[in-house]
Order: structure tokens, then sequence, then C-alpha cells
């Protein structure tokens, strides 16, 4: 179960700024709940890493199309989290790795 009562974005958990998403999501499948989480927060999937590897290894479901969602429709709850301020150095792990990454965080 995911309490989406009160998120927060930008530079959490110290310092972000709350957003009052007021849902909850609960899935016995804690990929796909996370999936949908995800989406309600506007956040592209691919930067969430574990759900993909989750999926790939066989743990969940991470493809949305496949999340049977029930109430009321992602869409209409949805809402555009703002990233941290680091988001792009913290993204480098997508990438490939050349060198040993510096710090994150």
């Amino acid at each position: 179960m995911i309490d989406g009562y009160e998120g927060m974005e930008g530079d959490g958990p110290n310092d972000g700024t709350s957003v009052p998403s007021r849902i909850a999501i609960a899935s016995t499948d804690y990929v796909a709940a996370d999936r949908v989480g995800i989406e309600a927060m506007g956040i592209n999937a691919a930067y969430v890493g574990y759900l993909g590897f989750c999926a790939q290894s066989g743990l969940g479901q991470n493809d949305l199309s496949k999340i049977d969602i029930r109430g009321v429709k992602l869409a209409d709850v949805a809402k555009k989290y703002r990233l941290h301020p680091d988001m792009e150095r913290e993204l480098k792990w997508m990438g490939l790795m050349k060198e040993v990454p510096e710090k994150l965080g």
C-alpha cells in the first residue's frame, strides 16, 4: 500500500515542497503499485531503475498497460511533480559506466 495523501517534490526529503496528492494505491504486486505511483507523479518510469530490474527478474509488473487500475482514472489524479535539482547528475547511472561515478546526492 502506498499512502499518497501528501507527497514531496523537488529537493526532498529535507527541503522538498509538499504536494497534496490525496491518493492511496494498493496491490499485492509491489512493483505494479510503485509503477502506478510513479505515473501518478508524472515521472518517467525509466528513471526508476529498480522497477525495470525487478520486472526483468519476474518480481512484478512494470508494464502499465498490463496493470488493472480500479477506481478513478489515473489521468484524473496525476500531478506533475517537480524533480530534484540534481536529477541530471543522478540519472548518470543510466548511461555507460566509463569511470567510477562521482558521489551522488
